[in-house]
């Protein structure tokens, strides 16, 4: 099966439920967010631009499907793309003091010069020791022409509420790695494998939650210049995102 067939049967999958819930009245959670910058395992997926984005998510007899649209801005890692477009089916699975998380994800771009879609398996585990939430997740996009090869992100993080506040704080570390080393394969890996880190404030008070996140990558500048235009210079060096999100 190719990515395009898996991504148009997992649009199927997300977007059918999601239609169909919404029209029966069943309980929906969305959201609509702003922030000064998309990033995801450290680098800038709109070009170091300011973002909007808008969710759906709804769950059915414990099996989650979520859609999400992303402002890209025109984007040189993805294509110079104006819209992304994430779709998820997953599910959490109880093992005692562990809970365990598989997922299905695609990405599609839309406006982008070239075809950038493509697909990925998601597996995780958290747990949690008092008021802290440990997490580790795997998110693995199988051999894909539109990246290049394979891509494998590791994460592994750490979150916790601060008593007696509506404020969350976290910290995360992740390592990409993967096979092909061609334009495709840059646009997610600038210069070969990496490793990313994340720091986050979030003060939530329902429906508004405001974030303050610090995150930065160990790609040098020469790197993350390589093979434009996949390879944003833009967008993998440390910086601070500001992130307002609306609930309803």
């Amino acid at each position: 099966m190719t990515s395009r067939q898996m991504l148009m049967l997992l649009a199927a999958a997300v977007l059918g439920p999601v239609a169909s819930g919404a029209a029966r009245g069943q309980a929906l959670d969305a959201g609509a967010e702003a922030a000064s910058d998309e990033v995801r395992a450290g680098l800038s997926w709109s070009g170091g631009a300011a973002s909007a984005s808008v969710d759906a998510r709804l769950d059915v007899s414990g099996i989650d499907t979520t859609a999400r649209a992303v402002l890209l801005r025109g984007a040189r890692r993805h294509g110079r793309a104006d819209i992304l477009v994430d779709l998820a089916v997953g599910r959490d699975w109880s093992m005692g003091a562990i809970t365990l998380r598989t997922e299905l994800a695609g990405h599609i771009f839309s406006g982008a010069a070239q075809r950038m879609d493509f697909a990925e398996l998601v597996l995780g585990a958290r747990y949690g020791i008092g008021p802290l939430r440990l997490v580790a997740t795997a998110w693995y996009a199988p051999r894909q022409s539109t990246i290049g090869g394979d891509n494998l992100h590791l994460r592994g993080s750490v979150d916790g509420g601060l008593p007696g506040l509506p404020i969350t704080l976290a910290a995360s570390l992740g390592y990409t790695t993967g096979r092909g080393d061609g334009p495709r394969a840059i646009r997610l890996r600038p210069g070969g494998d990496y490793a990313d880190w994340k720091l986050t404030a979030e003060y939530a008070r329902y429906p508004l939650m405001f974030g303050l996140d610090y995150v930065g990558t160990d790609i040098g500048d020469r790197a993350a210049r390589r093979a434009l235009p996949f390879a944003d210079p833009a967008g993998a060096g440390d910086r601070i995102v500001a992130r307002m999100r609306f609930s309803f």
